[in-house]
């Protein structure tokens, strides 16, 4: 049973309860761009999960035939309240790494891109989790079930979700034991104060424990995102920039200790006087802005138009891809990566946007043919395409016209 997709829905209702919560009170914490790339980076995540199905399992299996020690009962009470508590206690190590280890922040930093702070920040999730197995495999040599373990999994990820919200105060005595609105903002913080601390998943009593708690001050007001900010709602950019720059100090740093060093040192380390690509050079950065460039209300209405279709067809694939090839599914997940990469194209004002977005509503029929969907969800898709493709036409051609006039 996938608990996060079963999930999904009340997700969403929640994200609108807290949309409309903050609109009647005056304290809206949503951006329309930023929400779309946050459920971009989270449907992404999910989508990911259908290609690489079954690395973990295979792991489990080779662990449980060659090193188990006993099978333990997943009828015992005992069994879920410890693997609760000890999967807990390694997500705290998980994460840790996660953020204070080059090599796996740029696994993790896609969940803390966002400069906005409300429950669709929850969603945004890496696509690029590859270390995040080896914490499984203590669990599975103590004989605890795969279903006991992947169930506390999703547990721990559903409790996570609550805690991303800017409307809820400190709770009091609460926040001593367990991870909470508040001690989480200060997790998703960029003032200095507040950096790589608070890393616990559903007890912030790990934080306490080993030194890494910090209280939300009164006098410190939380500024969120990165101390180098993405400035990019391109989805797939987001999943491999901090590679993209560690490659690159990589192959400038010199000698093989110190390139090992980089990798295994935290974010933004090197060697002697080297500039790193991973952390801000000598332009200032301005801690309280936020990325949000101007364009069109014809093209944020259309990208949301379109963001919706390609999220229902997401959760369509979600739904139904056990009864499809294993081929097929990797055809349709490259083809929802480019369509979620095309939106956030169309968020940033790109001139390509246009003959991309044209590309993939040709593509679209092909596609929902070979997915056999629910006919309802597939005769809108194809409505919304034959409506579509005919306006971007029509755009497409006015802007060549206006390009050799102006020429």
């Amino acid at each position: 049973m996938d608990l996060i997709l079963i999930a999904i829905p009340f997700f969403f209702l929640l994200i609108f309860i807290e949309l409309a919560y903050g609109l009647l009170r005056g304290n809206n914490t949503y951006r329309l761009n930023d929400s779309i790339n946050s459920i971009s980076m989270g449907s992404l995540s999910r989508l990911q999960s259908l290609v690489i199905l079954g690395f973990s399992g295979s792991i489990y299996e080779i662990v449980v035939a060659r090193y188990q020690l006993v099978q333990l009962a997943d009828d015992a009470l005992w069994v879920w309240i410890s693997c609760f508590i000890l999967y807990d206690f390694a997500y705290y190590w998980k994460h840790r790494f996660g953020h204070e280890v080059a090599l796996f922040w740029g696994s993790h930093v896609a969940h803390h891109q966002s400069e906005d702070y409300n429950l669709s920040t929850a969603l945004r999730q890496t696509s690029i989790d590859f270390y995040g197995f080896a914490f499984y495999l203590p669990f599975f040599f103590l004989g605890f079930p795969a279903e006991t373990l992947f169930t506390v999994v999703s547990l721990n990820l559903i409790y996570q979700f609550w805690v991303h919200t800017e409307h809820v105060p400190k709770l009091g005595p609460i926040e001593w034991l367990f991870v909470t609105p508040s001690n989480h903002r200060v997790h998703h913080a960029r003032n200095k104060i507040y950096v790589d601390r608070n890393y616990g998943g559903v007890f912030i009593l790990w934080d306490r424990i080993f030194g890494s708690f910090q209280e939300e001050l009164a006098e410190e007001p939380v500024l969120f995102g990165l101390r180098k900010p993405l400035n990019s709602w391109n989805p797939v950019w987001a999943n491999v920039h901090v590679y993209w720059r560690l490659a690159l100090d990589f192959v400038s740093m010199p000698g093989i200790a110190n390139k090992l060093k980089l990798l295994f040192k935290p974010p933004g380390w090197r060697a002697e006087a080297q500039q790193s690509h991973c952390k801000p050079g000598i332009e200032t950065v301005d801690l309280t802005a936020r990325y949000d460039p101007a364009i069109s209300s014809f093209s944020l209405a259309y990208t949301c138009v379109q963001f919706l279709f390609t999220v229902v067809l997401s959760l369509a694939l979600l739904l139904g891809a056990a009864s499809l090839s294993y081929p097929l599914v990797i055809l349709a997940v490259i083809y929802l990566f480019f369509s979620f990469f095309v939106a956030g194209a169309w968020l940033e004002g790109k001139e390509f946007a246009l003959a991309l977005e044209i590309v993939r509503l040709v593509f679209l029929v092909p596609c929902l043919l070979l997915l056999d969907l629910n006919p309802i969800v597939a005769a809108l898709l194809v409505i919304n395409a034959a409506i579509a493709l005919p306006l971007l036409l029509i755009i497409g051609s006015k802007r060549i016209q206006v390009l050799a006039i102006n020429q």
